[in-house]
């Protein structure tokens, strides 16, 4: 028996947008499905396609059995009834026959399950294929219309597809207000497949159906990124870069900038004439301050930039090493430059991925740091061969705070690292080292191996070897006399 699917095929291929080797495979599958359902295995069931007529014919084959080893109706059959069946007086034992089958006269029940595994099959095709075009579409824009608002303040959004997108709660701006039947542009963030049914937060009498998920933003900064690359096209053509984002959606975001060309003007491109550009992406964020700045290689001008709009007197780097920063700026920018909530700062440090602290002179001059910081922070950013030689400036001991019959440590001939230790931790004279007991010089940081070595190094005179001239006599007496052998005058020493 065959079967004619010319007018299948083609409703398949027009109405579901497949291919006619699909639709040819989820008619097989079908079929094996019913056969399985029907007989208990689809492991002897041949299924033939006539690709001209378009037939398709099933078959049931059967391994050939003398009549007392015959046990299984399905996939045996008695050598007598073979011969029968096909005529053949050649079959012997061992040999396979073919039997046709009508699947229209398949049980219901087996007929039933075929259509809930087209069904199935069916779907996982339609949502891989939703997947494959909209996977595409991550990162760019559409434009969606809001259809209704969730209980958890999610959107289901119509964006012209079968399946509706989610605009969830974290992707919408705080600036914003989103009404129903309305249209907005939106970023798509992310599209996945829920590879299995999963329970559907404060609602588990609901189950989230596998199927292609699309999520839509309006909050991210990629979203502001986006806007930015439809209204330049400086950036599609290369001649402009966006170098970093920083966004706190609803009050500001920030864009560094930058161009390879010497005649472009990157912030002045992206800005646009009379501001006409950046104003179209504020106007579709609904007023956000958005700060196109000039990126820098040189970390002290991009802090600076970064700033705007306040303007900052200079900068000062601290430590290299932990990227901390200092912005100083006069008292009446200091609000500016920290801005409301401290807004402005925080997204210039995540700008420049920098720890910027922003100071007025006053307060720089104030710190105890001052003293650390590097007399040259631009040689810092130097490569080695540019630095000049570095001189070192010695402070006197005045300045240092040494006693002028004290010993400095830096002339006991101890290890550079170890004078460095003293000095950091405001030791510079080694009377001032004597001063402290070896408990708190451990609170200090001292190894014992350390203050060893320190000890170590001072020689103290013996008193033994000191002589004086009895001052009666003239006699010269060894220390520690008290009473002149020669004269008889007694001594007394302080």
């Amino acid at each position: 028996m065959s079967l004619d699917l010319k007018n299948e095929i083609d409703a398949m291929i027009n109405e579901r947008n497949m291919r006619e080797d699909q639709v040819i495979s989820l008619i097989q599958d079908m079929i094996r499905s019913a056969y399985k359902k029907k007989f208990g295995t689809d492991e002897n069931c041949v299924i033939e396609f006539d690709d001209t007529m378009r037939v398709m014919s099933v078959y049931q084959i059967r391994k050939v059995v003398k009549e007392e080893n015959w046990y299984s109706a399905y996939t045996e059959i008695p050598i007598d009834e073979a011969i029968e069946m096909t005529g053949d007086e050649e079959i012997q034992e061992g040999d396979e026959v073919k039997i046709p089958l009508d699947p229209k006269n398949f049980e219901s029940a087996s007929v039933q399950s075929a259509k809930q595994r087209g069904q199935q099959i069916v779907k996982e095709y339609f949502n891989d294929k939703m997947y494959a075009d909209n996977k595409r579409k991550e990162g760019k824009l559409i434009y969606g219309e809001i259809k209704r608002r969730k209980e958890n303040g999610d959107y289901a959004v119509n964006i012209g597809l079968p399946i509706e997108a989610t605009f969830p709660l974290k992707g919408q701006s705080p600036r914003e207000t989103y009404a129903t039947q309305q249209k907005y542009k939106f970023l798509v963030e992310k599209v996945d497949k829920a590879d299995a049914p999963q329970e559907r937060k404060g609602r588990k009498d609901k189950r989230e159906e596998r199927g292609v998920r699309i999520t839509l933003t309006r909050s991210s900064r990629d979203f502001v990124k986006a806007l930015i690359e439809n209204e330049v096209p400086e950036i599609a053509s290369g001649d402009v870069e966006i170098k970093s984002i920083a966004r706190q959606a609803g009050v500001r975001t920030k864009i560094a900038v930058t161009t390879r060309k010497a005649d472009v003007d990157p912030v002045g491109a992206v800005v646009g004439a009379k501001g006409l550009r950046i104003q179209a992406v504020m106007t579709e964020c609904e007023g956000e301050k958005i700060d196109i700045i000039r990126y820098s290689d040189d970390p002290l001008a991009y802090v600076a930039n970064a700033l705007i709009p306040a303007q900052v007197q200079r900068v000062v780097v601290m430590d290299p090493s932990s990227k901390h920063i200092i912005a100083i700026v006069d008292d009446n920018q200091l609000g500016i430059a920290i801005g409301q909530s401290g807004v402005n700062v925080k997204l210039a440090k995540m700008l420049c991925d920098w720890n910027i602290e922003v100071k007025t002179p006053s307060q720089f001059a104030e710190m105890e740091e001052t003293q650390k910081i590097y007399e040259n922070v631009d040689d810092l950013f130097r490569n080695e061969e540019e630095k000049p030689e570095e001189k070192e400036e010695k402070l006197s001991n005045e300045e240092m705070g040494i006693a002028p019959d004290d010993t400095p440590v830096s002339e006991l001939g101890l290890d550079k690292a170890l004078v460095d230790k003293l000095q950091k931790r405001d030791i510079w004279s080694i009377e001032e080292f004597f001063e402290y007991s070896d408990e708190e010089l451990k609170e200090l940081g001292f190894t014992d191996d350390e203050i060893q070595e320190i000890r170590s190094f001072v020689v103290i005179e013996e008193d033994d070897e000191y002589s004086f001239e009895c001052p009666n006599c003239h006699t010269v007496l060894p220390a520690g006399t008290t009473v002149c052998p020669n004269c008889g005058v007694e001594f007394e020493f302080e």
